[in-house]
């Protein structure tokens, strides 16, 4: 009977005091306080992206020194280039788009733009996005915004 008590007062001994991380696998997920952690919303989903710069303005050299389109692309969204307003009304009429980001001086010409259409793309002035790093954020909030919008006119 001592064999037996000092058997179990081990195995429980070590049962408790098993430390996390000498869990096999995938069992370390299941530990309290360890699972896996994600950057970006749960409800954040990937975005048709339109971005109009004129090559030659400060707002194109910011984007590409961002690397926004890769940086678009890597967190699942869909971007396309436009960089005149020839291209831009021939891509918005053809196409359909969530998020249209512009410069800040351009931006109520977009505007004014897509506004007759009754699922528009919604229009971010990208300046002051692309210097706080905050761009990601804006562009998942106004894709959540533009889908509230189209399911209570759906709806209406």
């Amino acid at each position: 009977m001592s064999m037996r008590r000092t058997f179990g007062a081990l195995a429980l001994v070590l049962a408790v005091g098993l430390p996390g991380d000498l869990l096999a696998c995938g069992h370390k997920f299941l530990v309290a306080g360890r699972g896996t952690r994600y950057q970006r919303p749960k409800t954040a989903r990937a975005a048709s992206v339109l971005i109009y710069a004129d090559p030659g303005s400060a707002v194109a050299a910011s984007l590409k020194k961002a690397k926004v389109e890769s940086l678009l692309k890597l967190e699942g969204h869909r971007a396309t280039r436009v960089q005149t307003l020839q291209e831009l009304s021939a891509v918005v009429s053809n196409g359909r788009y969530d998020v249209i980001l512009t410069a800040n001086s351009d931006s109520a010409n977009v505007q004014r733009m897509v506004q007759g259409s009754p699922d528009a793309a919604t229009v971010l002035a990208v300046d002051e996005l692309v210097k706080n790093r905050s761009l990601l954020q804006a562009i998942d909030s106004a894709v959540s915004q533009r889908d509230q919008h189209l399911k209570k006119t759906r709806t209406s």
